[in-house]
């Protein structure tokens, strides 16, 4: 319970904005499978920040890899804005869930501190948490994605072409970014709130 608390106490830290803004963004590209694509995010998230911490993805998110990184991220929001296919969409949230996990910086705190130091030694066991403070992490966009099942009127204000368009402008952008080289620039601004 400690590890999901302290992924919540971090939803308001700069350095989770570089998860939560393309999970949001994928939620209302999304539309009707909102909450499908959310959960395959957070768990592919939550598996490449784990994979990183456990030494097993190691790939630098510069140079070439940047152009890699682009193109993964306008193949994922290309897959999840497929109409009427569940399964692309899931496949599309995989894809730029690891993205987000790949490029993410840890925030401070002493459970999240714990399952990184542990990670190389007890994979499976590092795995369940990291997946834990994620979903904590990312609670707001867990929300979002539920909210129009439990409020059906919210759905057409929510999951509508306007907020589409919102996220698929966030995708441009966020691709763009990494295309450029400014993201990482971003994300170390955001480590550098986040601890300060």
């Amino acid at each position: 319970m400690a590890i999901f608390l302290e992924g919540v106490s971090v939803v308001v830290q700069p350095c989770t904005l570089v998860i939560a803004f393309p999970t949001f963004a994928l939620a209302l590209v999304a539309r009707h499978h909102a909450a499908e694509v959310v959960a395959a995010s957070v768990i592919a998230t939550a598996t490449m920040m784990w994979a990183r911490a456990a030494g097993h993805w190691t790939f630098a998110s510069t140079g070439f890899a940047a152009v890699v990184i682009a193109t993964l991220i306008t193949i994922g929001f290309a897959l999840v804005r497929r109409r009427g296919s569940r399964s692309s969409a899931i496949a599309g949230a995989i894809v730029s869930g690891s993205v987000a996990g790949w490029l993410w910086q840890p925030c401070v705190g002493e459970e999240l501190g714990e399952i990184l130091n542990r990670a190389s030694a007890d994979r499976p066991g590092t795995l369940v948490m990291m997946v834990i403070y994620t979903g904590g992490a990312l609670l707001p966009m867990v929300v979002l994605a539920a909210l129009p099942h439990a409020w059906p009127a919210v759905r057409p204000r929510l999951f509508g072409p306007w907020p589409e368009r919102a996220g698929l402008a966030f995708g441009a952008i966020y691709a763009l970014a990494v295309l450029s080289g400014q993201y990482g620039d971003l994300i170390g601004e955001l480590s550098r709130w986040s601890s300060a």
